[in-house]
């Protein structure tokens, strides 16, 4: 989870600009969530002769990221509109992925999602949560 913040429905998933305080507790109607999703691999690296991976290892490596990279795009697009429980589905924005290394043996992706959830309401009752 990278933040929180409020929003609307009109305009999400921009951050609302609305001052708080004003008229006693009132929340956004949309709390806006930006997640970031990571997957790592191991990567070829030097050998313990310190020869460099071969062109083979460095194509193979390559693929699984190209896949990897999709797999998790479409796993997003297409399961985050199944998680809310309306005809319309969960709104969200898929953001800007990007290539993590290689760097210490990994190479992997960043993928950015930001999920529109409903503003606050009734708190859930809190018998049998310790702190």
């Amino acid at each position: 989870m990278a933040r929180i913040y409020g929003s609307s429905d009109a305009e999400f998933p921009s951050e609302s600009r609305i001052v708080q305080g004003a008229r006693g507790c009132t929340p956004p109607p949309v709390t806006a969530l930006e997640l970031v999703v990571t997957l790592l691999r191991c990567a070829p690296t030097f050998s313990e002769n310190g020869c460099p991976p071969s062109c083979d290892e460095l194509t193979r490596a390559s693929q699984v990221l190209h896949v990897d990279m999709v797999t998790v795009f479409n796993a997003l697009l297409c399961c985050l509109p199944g998680t809310q429980q309306s005809r319309r589905g969960r709104k969200f924005v898929m953001g800007a992925q990007r290539v993590i290394g290689p760097e210490g043996g990994c190479v992997g992706l960043e993928q950015r999602v930001t999920v529109a959830l409903p503003g606050c309401g009734k708190c859930p009752d809190d018998e049998g949560v310790s702190l």
